[in-house]
């Protein structure tokens, strides 16, 4: 069992606090989607890799003419959600199984903190369900911790690979803006948000490039 799920199991009715309180720490989502609720006119929202829904609790909050949909392929799919389940759903299905389903459906697309727990060879698979996703004119966001030398860069590495397992593969600012150019060519980052608390916190801001439609 991998330790973030045996830790929550055994914090029982305090798991939500003592989540909250383990992503505060290295992420203020609440200042987000404060930024992302001032940046977007969004009618339509989709997040992969929503987790246990947590950018979406937040957002649906700030954004109340929104609708919002979270995709992961976990079966805690939006379990620790708060708000108003009227305006947000959540799938437990592939990205790329539902962009085929619901094509250019979604104002903004968001990526939060996911990609880096992407294995390399599937991340176009990623991509193209995004840019799929993304109505014309719409947006994707990609948010994700840069590597740096720094303290809390490794810090915020250790805890991701040890608690969830998982192989994490950080990059720095160009290399996510190289991988962008590389699968996503249709699309070009037109703005950067710096995040708190810390540095490595960075989010991208994606639109189609003029003219094109796919």
């Amino acid at each position: 069992m991998k330790l973030g799920r045996l830790v929550r199991r055994m914090a029982g009715p305090l798991e939500p606090r003592l989540t909250t309180a383990y992503r505060d720490f290295f992420f203020d989502v609440d200042g987000f989607a404060a930024e992302i609720a001032g940046a977007f006119d969004a009618q339509r929202v989709v997040e992969i890799g929503c987790g246990e829904g947590a950018l979406l609790s937040a957002l649906s909050a700030r954004m109340p003419a929104s609708t919002f949909l979270g995709l992961d392929v976990s079966e805690n799919v939006g379990r620790l959600f708060e708000g108003d389940r009227s305006r947000v759903s959540f799938e437990c299905a592939d990205a790329m199984h539902v962009a085929g389903e619901q094509a250019a459906s979604a104002d903004l697309v968001l990526i939060c903190d996911v990609m880096h727990h992407v294995p390399v060879p599937v991340r176009p698979l990623v991509w193209s369900a995004a840019t799929a996703l993304a109505k014309p004119g719409g947006a994707i966001v990609l948010k994700e911790w840069l590597r740096y030398a720094t303290p809390i860069y490794w810090i915020g590495y250790a805890s991701d690979r040890f608690v969830t397992g998982d192989r994490v593969q950080y990059q720095s600012r160009d290399e996510w803006i190289a991988e962008v150019n590389a699968l996503a060519p249709s699309w070009s980052v037109t703005s950067e948000m710096g995040l708190r608390p810390w540095n490595s916190n960075h989010a991208f801001v994606l639109q189609r490039q003029a003219g094109v439609l796919a």
